[in-house]
């Protein structure tokens, strides 16, 4: 027999003993039940005084949690409220605080669906609490996974102002629904 011959021989034979078989994987993902919102940082500004208006600026740096993995009927929406700034027996006025923008990006390490949202959150007067002011929001099926979100705030600081150490409790709240 030819070296040719032998060649399609073994090819034959390679061929028929050659089977293939079809494995089927099931991978049932299933929901968690977290959703959370966790501060990042402790923003702070100072200020010194020159006789004149000024306006200071922080940015508040949190991460929203959505590991319930809804398509539909999920959602949340992000809620901010604050206090007056108070310190030295002073205050600055209730309507000081400004949300002057919200940016939201998936967190390092994560592929989140970003918050798909319809909320006003820019020049938006901080409410002095129990007021609450939704500033984010994501509709069914967005904001899922790790989102680090950035609230941009302008703190009015009047001349008129007393030299002191003054403080804020900003309180950001989540909720489910779109």
């Amino acid at each position: 027999m030819g070296r040719f011959a032998l060649a399609a021989l073994a090819a034959l034979l390679c061929a028929a003993g050659a089977r293939a078989a079809g494995v089927v994987v099931d991978a049932p993902v299933v929901g968690g039940s977290t959703l959370a919102v966790t501060a990042l940082n402790a923003p702070s500004f100072a200020v010194t005084l020159n006789g004149s208006d000024q306006v200071a600026a922080y940015q508040a740096q949190l991460q929203v949690v959505d590991a319930r993995g809804l398509a539909t009927g999920g959602g949340w929406n992000l809620t901010v409220s604050s206090t007056r700034f108070t310190g030295g027996g002073s205050t600055l006025p209730a309507d000081a605080s400004t949300l002057t923008s919200v940016t939201a990006s998936c967190h390092v390490g994560s592929t989140c669906a970003l918050p798909a949202n319809t909320a006003s959150n820019s020049n938006v007067a901080l409410p002095v609490t129990p007021t609450t002011a939704k500033v984010l929001n994501a509709g069914s099926g967005s904001g899922l996974g790790r989102v680090d979100v950035d609230l941009n705030v302008a703190v009015s600081v009047p001349a008129s102002t007393r030299a002191a150490s003054y403080s804020s409790t900003v309180t950001v709240a989540i909720s489910a629904g779109p």
